[in-house]
């Protein structure tokens, strides 16, 4: 493709333009030259004729002193004549004193013209004494012959500055003809003859590879090389839209997706057979320009509408789930995808996603469904308790009541039974309760045996308890298992929404402590929700963050309770008991938290810090010298891994103490939960030489068949026996009893709650060994007990107090 040649005027010429301004940019400098010149050589020459004036009157300066002196006016008159020769002197004039000695001037025809423009006066000394002035000397210059001189000065100066502005221009015009105007006239002409489409391109002018008119070379040959490859590349996108768009109708016709576009009004320009298959739409009927989108048989009209509008204001991709009835009445759902593509119009793809709906029903179905009754589950009851806190008409007849239902001991159906009965009871129970309440309400099972029900619109007190004892009666009514008659009981805990909980995990939650005091009351009844069960729970919990906390900041105590050896009439040792300092309540006792710390965990630490605190203890009084044994209280939530042997004897090895002086205090509730884990624990610890002592005997089991069994070195009767057997001779002859047999299983026995002699004697008289009580003292912090034991020691050497 060649360039079309263009004719380039001579008045347009970049040379005769070049000319132009370069002529006018060199007068104007010639103009500011010459001005500039006549300036200084004038100011020069000025200043050389007065300083060839100064000389002259330098020379004639002592003739004139004498003249003066001796005020000869001929002298001065030679001296005046003299001057005048000189042809920059144009007058002369010398004074004695006041007197006029001489004046002499040129005459001219110019005189007055030239008159008085330089004079020089200079004072005349004696010649005698040179600091006297006698008169003076006033010399006025020949201004005529001086500017003369300068005229003459400034036109040789003006003809050599315009000789150089012409060498200077003639040669930047051959300059710029040779190195500029013929380049570019010869890049203009093979501008002309290049075909950049078939490999033309610019020649470098010689001497240019460098220069700016090389870069502009190259950058016309790159330029024509981007504009062959842009053309390229144009002609491959036509040739590859005109394919995508023969491709694309292809797939438009073909495609099984519905594809349809949309004007701005509604009003549908094309659309594939597919779209025309899922719509109904007639593919023989001519409805080119006349179908608008809402004539088709969506459900929901405005909805298909709103969308489109929509995708119009925000100009983005919108998509929706919608539905359409179809003539032969199938309902199917399909999923439409709207893009705006051009000056109103919009491009819609639509899917069938009937059955993707359908399994995803299904599956919702059975996500909130149980497996089992078929009820709902836990999710399901939590969509219902949504729903209804959502829906106006339950506001507006004053709320809904939830209950949890909670079959009371039903394990032991499915231990006793198998779990293929336990499931089939459930089912009967779900029926039977499914009829005890309104179509409207809902039935969920929550776990294995623990049940919703959710009445509608039921709030009233009186309703509620009659629809409860009515669900209590039928759940007790016998149940045939394997040919035999079962009944079961069932516990109900029952919150209303408003009143107790404004959303669904409140609710829940306040039911839930509802049915675990109904639980906690025996069962087989219903308790109703009220504040105070919300309160203890957080009492419960602030009491639990305040535990952990003290196991953090070391809030705890060990106090130490005296035991005294009755035969012997001494202080035995001590029990270790454990007391929280709580920074707000003060000293809290064991029975307020050993239970909850043994429940969230805490017990180990707990009672491995006792256990060195209670080491550190023996270790002191062994130092001392004091022959004392100290016990300590053991979880069963210790034994066998919170408390192993191994830590046991770890702390003994620590502080240096002998393992016979501590004592393990358990219970019998411990040796019967798991009788081979404790056996073993019991038997590990007594080997390393440990005293194991049975806390609270008599409360228990007490058989002598464990008793045998376990090793066991003390028994501890409760306090309960010992309070009560001076009046009581049951109890009595139970202590009597208890401590003749441990006599003869070679065991000790500790009385506990000793408070009177009356007590003491009593235990004397039956030899009982080791008593402990606050006859002998309450217990105390380890800072008072040498106190204590000093009283004691005193108490027990009282006459009065040993019986005769």
């Amino acid at each position: 493709m060649k360039i079309p040649a263009m004719r380039t005027r001579w008045r347009h010429s970049i040379l005769l333009r070049s000319a132009l301004i370069l002529a006018g940019s060199l007068i104007l400098v010639s103009i500011i030259t010459i001005s500039a010149t006549i300036v200084v050589t004038g100011d020069r020459e000025q200043r050389a004729a007065t300083e060839r004036l100064n000389h002259l009157l330098d020379t004639v300066e002592s003739t004139v002193s004498i003249a003066c002196f001796v005020k000869d006016a001929k002298l001065a008159d030679e001296v005046a004549q003299g001057l005048l020769k000189n042809n920059e002197v144009r007058s002369v004039t010398i004074k004695a004193d006041e007197t006029e000695l001489t004046r002499k001037a040129l005459v001219t025809a110019t005189q007055d013209q030239y008159s008085g423009k330089l004079r020089l006066t200079r004072d005349v000394h004696s010649p005698f004494t040179p600091n006297k002035i006698i008169g003076h000397i006033l010399v006025e210059a020949n201004s005529e012959a001086i500017e003369h001189d300068i005229n003459r000065e400034v036109q040789f100066v003006i003809l050599q500055i315009f000789g150089q502005l012409a060498m200077v221009t003639l040669t930047m015009l051959a300059v710029m003809i040779m190195f500029i105007v013929r380049p570019i006239k010869a890049m203009s002409d093979g501008l002309h003859r290049m075909d950049p489409t078939s490999g033309g391109r610019l020649a470098m002018p010689k001497g240019h590879d460098e220069t700016e008119i090389g870069s502009l070379v190259n950058d016309i040959n790159n330029l024509a090389g981007n504009l062959v490859s842009a053309i390229d590349q144009e002609r491959t996108l036509r040739q590859q839209k005109e394919l995508e768009e023969k491709k694309y109708h292809s797939i438009f016709e073909n495609a099984e997706t519905g594809i349809f576009i949309v004007a701005q009004e509604g009003t549908l320009t094309s659309w594939n057979p597919a779209f025309a298959r899922l719509m109904g739409i007639p593919l023989n009927d001519n409805y080119q320009g006349t179908l608008n989108m809402r004539q088709l048989p969506w459900e929901n009209t405005s909805r298909i509408a709103e969308l489109a509008l929509n995708c119009h204001l925000d100009n983005a991709v919108l998509s929706d789930d919608l539905t359409i009835r179809l003539r032969n009445g199938y309902r199917r759902w399909l999923n439409v995808v709207l893009t705006p593509i051009w000056e109103g119009l919009l491009q819609g793809v639509v899917h069938d996603v009937t059955e993707h709906k359908e399994a995803e029903n299904t599956a919702k179905r059975l996500a909130i469904t149980d497996m089992l009754t078929g009820v709902a589950n836990r999710l399901g009851l939590e969509e219902k308790l949504h729903e209804l806190q959502h829906d106006p008409l339950i506001a507006q007849t004053g709320g809904f009541t939830l209950m949890l239902a909670d079959l009371d001991n039903f394990r032991r159906i499915n231990e006793g039974f198998g779990l293929p009965i336990g499931d089939s009871l459930l089912k009967d129970i779900t029926a039977r309760l499914n009829h005890g309440i309104k179509g409207s309400d809902t039935l969920a099972r929550l776990s294995g045996d623990r049940f919703a029900l959710v009445l509608q619109s039921v709030v009233g007190g009186e309703n509620i308890d009659r629809i409860a004892r009515r669900i209590l009666e039928s759940i007790h009514k016998p149940f045939l298992i394997e040919g035999s008659p079962i009944q079961i009981h069932a516990s109900l805990g029952i919150t209303t929404y408003p009143e107790d909980g404004s959303d669904t995990p409140q609710l829940l939650r306040n039911a839930e402590l509802a049915l675990d005091r109904a639980k906690a009351a025996g069962g087989n009844n219903y308790i109703f929700f009220d504040q105070t069960l919300a309160e203890a729970v957080e009492q419960r919990r602030r009491l639990e963050n305040d535990l952990r906390q003290a196991t953090q900041n070391q809030e705890f105590l060990v106090y130490y309770q005296p035991i005294v050896d009755l035969t012997e009439n001494r202080l035995a040792g001590a029990e270790a008991l454990i007391r929280w300092q709580h920074p707000a309540h003060g000293l809290v006792p064991p029975d307020a938290f050993i239970a909850m710390a043994e429940e969230i965990g805490l017990i180990d630490e707990i009672g491995l810090w006792v256990l060195d605190v209670a080491c550190g203890q023996l270790a002191l009084w062994q130092r001392e010298g004091l022959d004392r044994y100290l016990s300590i209280n053991v979880s069963g939530r210790q034994i066998p891994n919170g408390l192993p042997p191994d830590a046991l004897a770890d702390a003994v090895h620590r502080h240096g103490i002998d393992p016979s002086r501590l004592a393990l205090e358990i219970t019998e509730g411990i040796l019967l939960a798991d009788i081979s884990k404790a056996l073993n624990w019991l038997n590990a610890v007594r080997s390393q030489g440990f005293r194991i002592y049975l806390d609270d005997f008599g409360t228990g089991y007490s058989s002598l068949s464990y008793l045998k069994r376990f090793p066991v070195d003390t028994l501890k009767v409760d306090k309960s026996f010992v309070r009560d057997m001076h009046d009581d001779s049951s109890d009595r002859a139970l202590i009597e009893a208890v401590i003749t047999m441990a006599r003869s299983l070679d065991m000790k026995v500790v009385a506990e709650g000793v408070e009177t002699v009356g007590q003491l004697n009593l235990l004397r008289s039956m030899k009982c060994q080791l008593a402990q009580g606050y006859y002998f003292s309450r217990p105390v912090p380890a800072g008072q007990f040498e106190a204590v034991a000093a009283q004691i020691n005193a108490l027990l050497g009282d006459p009065a107090s040993i019986p005769a």
